[in-house]
C-alpha cells in the first residue's frame, strides 16, 4: 500500500503533467533548465559532505567529499554520477543535494558532470563526455576501474548503460557496477508501457519524452545502442542495479533490458518498488517530506544493501 504522504506527493507532481514543451526550441529549453534547477536547489546538500565546482578536461564538473569525520568510515570507491533530464536540461546543480545524499549514505567520493545537452548538442556530445570523464578518473586520477560506480537516473540511468556499451567497445575496463534509477533505456518509444502507464504515471508526459527523444537522437538511429542500450551487446557488463516504479511509463525500459542483460551472463538485480513513478529516489532530497515519505527510505536502503554487497 502507497503511503498517504507518497500520494500527496504524486497529486502535487500531476499538476505540472499537462505541461508541453518544445525541445527543438532552444529558448524555451534554455529557460527551463533555468527554472529546473533553481526549484531543486532549494533542496539542501547533506551535512558532513563537501562539494567543490572543477573542471575535467573541458566540462564543468562537481566533485563530492565526504568531511574529515564521515571520511573515517569511507572506502576507496568513486561514483561517476550522470544526471537525469531527457538529455535535455539538468545540471550538478539540480542534483547536488541528490547526489551529496548519496555521498552520506554510501561513504564515498562522487564527480557529477555537466555533459552536453540537446537540442544543442545531440549525441553523441552527451556520451562523448561521460566517456571522457570516466577515463579522466582511470587515467588522470589514477582509480582502478573496480573502484567505480557509475550511477544515473532516468536519461542518466540510460547515459550509464550506454558508456558500458562504449567502454566495452573500447576495450577499457568496465566499472565495479553500474546503479540506474527508472533508466531510459529504449529511445524508439515503442515500448509498451508508454500506453499501458500513461494514466498511472503522476508526472511524466509522453509528449515531452518523445520530443527530447527526437532532438537528443539526431539523425541517427533510434536503434543505435550507445542511444538505446536496450539494443546492446552486454558481454563483460559488470553487476546492476535497476530501481524502477511500477507506474511508469519507463517500466519496459527496465524489464526488458534487463531480461537481454540477464540472458547474456550479466548479474542484474530489478528493485521494482509497487505504487511509485518515474526517477521517485530523486524526491528523496526534497526538504522534510523527502525524509517522511517512508517508500523513500525503503528504496534509499536497497540501494545501499546493493552497494554494501560488491
Amino acid at each position: 500500500m502507497v503511503s498517504i504522504l507518497a500520494k500527496m506527493l504524486m497529486k502535487i507532481l500531476e499538476k505540472n503533467k499537462g505541461h508541453l514543451m518544445d525541445m527543438t526550441n532552444e529558448k524555451e529549453v534554455k529557460d527551463f533548465r533555468v527554472v529546473f534547477d533553481n526549484m531543486a536547489s532549494k533542496s539542501k546538500p547533506a551535512k558532513g559532505v563537501h562539494f567543490e565546482e572543477i573542471q575535467i578536461g573541458s566540462i564543468s564538473a562537481e566533485k563530492y567529499s565526504l568531511n574529515s569525520k564521515d571520511s573515517e568510515d569511507s572506502n576507496s570507491r568513486v561514483m561517476l554520477y550522470l544526471h537525469g533530464g531527457g538529455y535535455t536540461f539538468g545540471s550538478y546543480v539540480s542534483h547536488r543535494a541528490f547526489v551529496s545524499k548519496l555521498c552520506k549514505k554510501l561513504h564515498l567520493q562522487a564527480y557529477t558532470i555537466n555533459y552536453r545537452l540537446a537540442p544543442e548538442d545531440p549525441y553523441p556530445a552527451g556520451l562523448d563526455d561521460a566517456f571522457f570523464a570516466y577515463k579522466w578518473l582511470l587515467e588522470e586520477q589514477s582509480i582502478p576501474s573496480d573502484n567505480i560506480i557509475v550511477m544515473g537516473d532516468s536519461a542518466g540511468g540510460g547515459l550509464a548503460l550506454a558508456l558500458l556499451c562504449r567502454i566495452g567497445n573500447q576495450n577499457l575496463p568496465q566499472p565495479k557496477a553500474a546503479i540506474c534509477l527508472s533508466p531510459w533505456t529504449d529511445l524508439t518509444m515503442t515500448s509498451e508501457t508508454l500506453k499501458t502507464k500513461v494514466d498511472e504515471e503522476p508526472f511524466f508526459n509522453v509528449k515531452n519524452i518523445e520530443s527530447g527523444a527526437q532532438v537528443y537522437i539526431g539523425t541517427e538511429s533510434p536503434e543505435n545502442p550507445e542511444i538505446s542500450p536496450i539494443f546492446g551487446d552486454f558481454n563483460g557488463f559488470p553487476q546492476i542495479f535497476i530501481q524502477v516504479g511500477s507506474r511508469e511509463v519507463l517500466l519496459n525500459d527496465t524489464l526488458v533490458i534487463a531480461e537481454k542483460m540477464k540472458k547474456q551472463g550479466v548479474s542484474v538485480t530489478v528493485d521494482l518498488q509497487e505504487g511509485m513513478f518515474h526517477a521517485f529516489l530523486f524526491f528523496s532530497a526534497m526538504p522534510i517530506i523527502g525524509k517522511l515519505i517512508p517508500e523513500f527510505r525503503k528504496a534509499l536502503k536497497n540501494v545501499q544493501t546493493f552497494y554494501e554487497s560488491l
